[in-house]
């Protein structure tokens, strides 16, 4: 799967071997300081478009296929999708990029890893910001909620193995048409130009990705650590998978000292927040950026 002509013009493709054996596949724009951008599931690196044509004026920005995705490597076994394995992918391709500290951009499960990354390796950083995602203990905990275990059931499907892939190839594109656009704020933002991709890989039997759900409840991530480098946090409020109660900034600063949140209103944008409401989020990072490099 190369998805380099759904990118802005210019961008450019490469791979990575890193020393776990991983290869993944990771795209890349402009020049100036790194900014470093994980997709959540079941997106791709081309989830980021909008944020590459806008902010490499200024940036070199990547965003890779993580683990599991696309054109990267996809490991069959679910230990292979523990939160510290695809931290470590992570904080492997950094050292690879040879760039020094990156600014870490995350959305939804990208974002859990980024938290997690900030958290295990902040010399690695320059700043964080994630997109409506919190950290996997603060998940857990606000799981014991009736209103967060409504809008989570496709996580305990997810445990079900092989079936939910089973069932998103079915049709590919009805399950793009179904996880994104009939879910959004904005559904005409995801028109078939945009799904193409995802429509690919559900065809393709993946995302092989949707262990991370699996491991996550296998290997859970119950402590809290303290992230030590300037983080903000940017909601969608019309999410209809995490609710806006996760945006209160009252979860986060008992562990993150220098924290904003950013919210975008339920209008504007949903879960998939850097694809409906891209201008808000471009500038809400250009802003993070800024601030953290004085």
């Amino acid at each position: 799967m190369d998805h380099l002509s759904q990118f802005p013009a210019d961008t450019e493709r490469h791979e990575s071997f890193l020393p776990s054996g991983i290869k993944l596949r990771w795209y890349s724009r402009g020049d100036g300081p790194t900014v470093l951008f994980l997709h959540g599931f079941p997106e791709l690196a081309v989830s980021w478009k909008f944020q590459f044509e806008a902010l490499s004026d200024r940036y070199r920005v990547i965003a890779p296929d993580l683990r599991g995705y696309g054109g990267s490597d996809q490991p069959t076994s679910v230990r292979a999708y523990r939160l510290s394995t695809l931290c470590e992918d992570v904080t492997q391709l950094i050292t690879a990029l040879g760039d020094g500290p990156v600014h870490l951009v995350g959305h939804d499960w990208g974002g859990a890893i980024a938290w997690e990354v900030a958290a295990r390796s902040s010399q690695k950083l320059r700043s964080l910001a994630v997109c409506n995602c919190p950290p996997m203990p603060i998940m857990f905990r606000q799981m014991t909620s009736l209103q967060q275990l409504r809008r989570s059931w496709y996580m305990f499907l997810f445990q079900v193995p092989a079936l939910p892939e089973r069932l998103m190839s079915l049709d590919p594109h009805a399950t793009a048409v179904r996880l994104f656009r009939d879910s959004a704020v904005r559904p005409e933002v995801f028109d078939d130009e945009l799904l193409a991709p995802y429509v690919e890989q559900f065809a393709a039997g993946g995302p092989r990705a949707i262990r991370a759900y699996r491991a996550a409840l296998r290997w859970p991530t119950l402590r809290l650590a303290p992230v030590h480098v300037p983080t903000r946090l940017i909601w969608g409020l019309g999410d209809p998978i995490l609710g806006p109660h996760l945006a209160d900034a009252q979860l986060y600063r008992p562990f993150v000292r220098d924290f904003d949140v950013v919210p975008i209103p339920a209008d504007q944008a949903g879960h998939f927040v850097q694809l409906e409401a891209p201008d808000a989020v471009n500038q809400a990072l250009r802003t993070h950026f800024e601030a953290s490099d004085r």
